[in-house]
């Protein structure tokens, strides 16, 4: 076997010193041993005792590595680490996989799951002091038998591995923190997998302001000492720790104080009106895949910021929280959504073979995927929209169904965020009842590619938005409307003076088009362009829907490196009249 990694090393000894008081996470990042079998499924090579061929470091994607470059199959995983003492309970936390996990721990079954992109939280029950050998199998095939959630259609490219690290935890416990009224800054504190729901304790704000609270059912309301609230000009935040008899002591808990509301054709924010002006960004970097490093997401941020954005739409699947934690200190607001592309639309049922909404398991996940994005990022004051389902069949009665239930299921959480999805089925759209916003994708002469001349195309551009607005403020007469999706391709570099298709200066037309159509139109309160940075689709295993060029979508507004192109200008300037 090739040579482990120089970080196993370092790993192995944080984790045995860890080991002797398990107060905190022990990080198992690093080197693990591995091996990968192509084309092959979990349910036919996952042997913990598998003869290990290579090293992968962790959090890494195998198949954005030369080795392995967009290869289809299940990698195998295993590692050790020791504990100085037993625990009575622990939670292997998994930040992100692609696309289905088997896990095992000293041989015993944790479980195979489902959930691409989602943080996973699995429980182990106890273990005892000394070395555990931990085992997992990573199947990045979409195939529909066995993977639901993550479908060959999809257009971005679905990467095997784990994303952003693997964690063994021994505290379940958390606070969830709701605004009650951002005037006053009162909050209600929910105690969440305590011991007891009926309890007398301590509230230690921003490490000084102690505050006594009764806990009933589990909540307390207090008003926060000294607050101060969350806005994208001023992102203040603000911490809370618990300290009660017979509970031994919690981490603080981060959380910023804000309101985001729907109404009267706008949006809301602590009481003053909002416009979103933003992009749409993958989580995701042609040399590493879904395995973002904490610079990229800084750099993202920063330039996102420097536009003058004030918004970014986490396209197409839960977000990790470190990028969260990051948007909450930059104030940059969220759009945050579950795994979905095309769900249920003609065009990707596989001439009728398969119908996800009439499939029980992708409903049920749809929905658990969704309650857990929920709960991973309660306490993120950036996120104020929760969205699913991009771009699915929303003129099906089947479609409304499920798209009913997963509103149902954000709200039931109580969280305090607006719930809508990425309509494209505009025209004859029945989802959007039970919305708190609309939100509409569109592409108007350039999906499919007829933009005409000059003048023909911003005709396009302005008979679809007008028409869009005016359908859904008939339908809708208070609620807001926003455009979540339009832009088009540029290849980096590509230059015409008479704007040639794909070359920067049509992109530039294009979006010069959109902003003079929205913001002339007193229904919008919002657009985000498609999309930040170009991105892997597919490379050859894709249909006629899913090719492009190089098998990448090229409709950044800067390059996979981050190159600006000519539009960046363009967006700014917009971006500062709103």
């Amino acid at each position: 076997m090739q040579m482990k990694l120089a970080c196993m090393a370092a790993v192995a000894l944080c984790v045995t010193a860890l080991g002797a008081a398990p107060s905190g996470p022990v990080d198992l990042n690093g080197s693990w041993d591995f091996r990968f079998e192509e084309g092959k499924s979990i349910e036919e090579v996952a042997r913990t005792d598998f003869a290990a061929t290579d090293a992968m470091c962790v959090p890494g994607c195998w198949d954005a590595l030369p080795k392995w470059r967009f290869k289809r199959g299940t990698g195998l995983y295993r590692r050790t680490f020791t504990l100085a003492e037993p625990v009575a309970n622990a939670w292997l936390i998994v930040d992100g996989m692609g696309l289905r996990g088997d896990f095992r721990l000293d041989g015993k079954p944790l479980g195979v799951w489902p959930y691409p992109y989602g943080r996973l939280e699995i429980p182990t029950g106890p273990l005892a002091a000394g070395e555990h050998t931990l085992f997992a199998a990573l199947d990045n095939r979409p195939d529909w038998s066995t993977m639901k959630l993550a479908r060959t259609f999809y257009d971005f490219y679905l990467y095997g591995g784990f994303y952003h690290g693997v964690s063994l935890a021994f505290d379940n416990r958390r606070l969830f923190v709701r605004t009650r009224d951002y005037r006053t800054g009162l909050v209600e504190i929910e105690a969440v997998d305590f011991g007891k729901a009926d309890f007398d304790a301590t509230l230690v704000f921003d490490g000084v302001h102690e505050v006594p609270a009764t806990f009933r059912g589990g909540r307390a309301r207090v008003a926060v000492p000294g607050f101060r609230l969350w806005s994208p000009e001023e992102p203040n935040l603000h911490t809370v720790a618990l300290k009660a008899a017979g509970e031994r002591p919690l981490p603080a808990t981060r959380f910023g104080i804000r309101t985001i509301e729907a109404r009267a054709k706008k949006l809301w924010l602590n009481g003053k009106e909002l416009f979103l002006k933003g992009v749409n960004r993958h989580e995701q970097n042609v040399e590493f895949g879904s395995a973002t490093s904490p610079s990229l997401m800084l750099r993202d941020i920063q330039i996102i910021k420097g536009l003058g954005a004030n918004f970014v739409r986490g396209a197409h699947y839960q977000q990790n929280s470190l990028f969260l934690d990051m948007c909450d200190e930059a104030g940059l607001l969220v759009w945050e959504e579950s795994l979905g592309w095309g769900n249920g639309q003609v065009y990707t049922r596989d001439g009728g073979t398969i119908d996800e909404f009439k499939d029980a398991a992708f409903r049920a996940q749809q929905i658990e995927q969704t309650r857990q994005m929920v709960r991973a990022s309660f306490n993120h004051p950036s996120v104020v929209i929760y969205a699913f389902l991009n771009e699915c069949a929303s003129d099906r009665p089947e479609g409304k169904s499920l798209i009913d239930e997963l509103i149902e299921t954000i709200r039931k959480e109580d969280s305090g965020r607006l719930t809508t999805f990425a309509c494209n089925i505009i025209d004859k759209d029945i989802g959007n009842a039970n919305t708190d916003l609309v939100a509409i994708n569109a592409y108007p002469g350039t999906i499919p590619m007829t933009p005409g001349d000059a003048a023909e195309l911003k005709r396009q551009v302005k008979a679809r938005f007008d028409s869009a607005a005016q359908r859904f403020r008939r339908l809708y007469p208070d609620k807001p409307i926003m455009v979540s999706e339009s832009g088009t391709s540029a290849v980096y570099g590509r230059h015409d003076p008479y704007a040639a298709v794909q070359t920067e200066e049509f992109q530039d037309e294009y979006l010069k088009d959109i902003f003079e159509v929205l913001w002339a139109n007193p229904d919008y309160v919002g657009f985000a362009i498609w999309q930040f940075a170009d991105t892997q689709t597919h490379h050859r295993n894709c249909g006629p829907r899913a090719g492009r060029f190089w098998g990448m979508s090229t409709a950044g507004i800067v390059d996979a490196q981050r190159n600006p192109k000519k539009s960046c200008e363009t967006v700014k300037y917009y971006f500062s009249r709103k």
